[in-house]
């Protein structure tokens, strides 16, 4: 088994998508930015207890409402009228 098989690829994608197109930013400060970007590199399981928390209380709020946002971007895209 390799480092990055503990990696969950479709998180990473999602991480990495809320923060490159400024969800996350609207939800979180820095510490918020440094928990997703750890968890890309390193995984849920690297986080301590407080970043958990973090994770928990502002990373996943932004990357529900970012997959939200898009949802519904996605649905005016094919319905235009």
């Amino acid at each position: 088994m390799g480092h990055n098989d503990h990696i969950d690829f479709d998180l990473h994608n999602h991480l990495a998508a809320a923060i490159e197109s400024g969800f996350l930013d609207e939800f979180a400060h820095k510490d918020a930015i440094g928990v997703a970007r750890q968890v890309i590199h390193r995984g849920l399981d690297s986080l301590s207890p407080k970043q958990r928390t973090i994770y928990e209380n502002t990373v996943i709020p932004a990357l529900k409402y970012a997959y939200d946002e898009l949802n519904t971007q996605e649905i005016l895209n094919r319905n235009p009228d």
